[in-house]
């Protein structure tokens, strides 16, 4: 049995699960900063939940089952970071706001050049990304960090064929928007 986990895991469970969390961190990178052990613990909890769902009777090995399950719950984690890391960045300053003591706004001290520029077309890039739904904002999140349409597909759980839509779908409505190069 388990030596960590005393009677709850036989060593083979601990096995699949060790081997599905260092997969899912060589395939995200930028999740490397989750700690193993804790990855580890929170697959090992939803196997123990859900090893009784399991049914010989579907022609799946237990093994080929677990590991299944903790895919699942692996990608789910992967999809509360992504939600996460946009919400943080959602957070928007009025430029009505007065900055310090004086009566002067964000508008006042921001220069007039290229970085207003800059700021009017953030504006066009947030307003075009509200008309996205959900799956299409999720897509966009994933194109920004160079996942390409096969893995996007996985995380997502949909079809390339749909994934490619959905681009094709983006790549529209920030044509209309005079967006064509993001």
């Amino acid at each position: 049995m388990g030596s960590t986990y005393g009677d709850v895991f036989a060593d083979w469970e601990i096995a699949i699960a060790k081997k599905a969390v260092s997969q899912f961190q060589a395939n995200y990178p930028w999740l490397r900063g989750f700690d193993f052990d804790d990855l580890l613990q929170e697959c090992l909890i939803h196997w123990y939940l859900n090893r009784a769902k399991f049914r010989e009777s579907k022609g799946v090995s237990i093994k080929t089952y677990m590991a299944k399950v903790l895919s699942t719950q692996l990608q789910l984690i992967l999809r509360r970071e992504l939600y996460d890391k946009r919400k943080a960045s959602h957070f928007a300053e009025s430029l009505e706001r007065p900055v310090g003591e004086g009566e002067a706004t964000l508008a006042d001290i921001i220069p007039a050049d290229e970085h207003t520029t800059e700021i009017g077309r953030c504006i066009d890039i947030e307003s075009a990304l509200r008309e996205l739904t959900p799956l299409q904002r999720e897509i966009c999140s994933l194109l920004g960090q160079d996942y390409p349409t096969k893995r996007i597909a996985e995380i997502l759980g949909k079809p390339r064929s749909t994934i490619r839509d959905e681009i094709k779908r983006i790549k529209e409505l920030f044509s209309r928007k005079g967006l064509k190069d993001y």
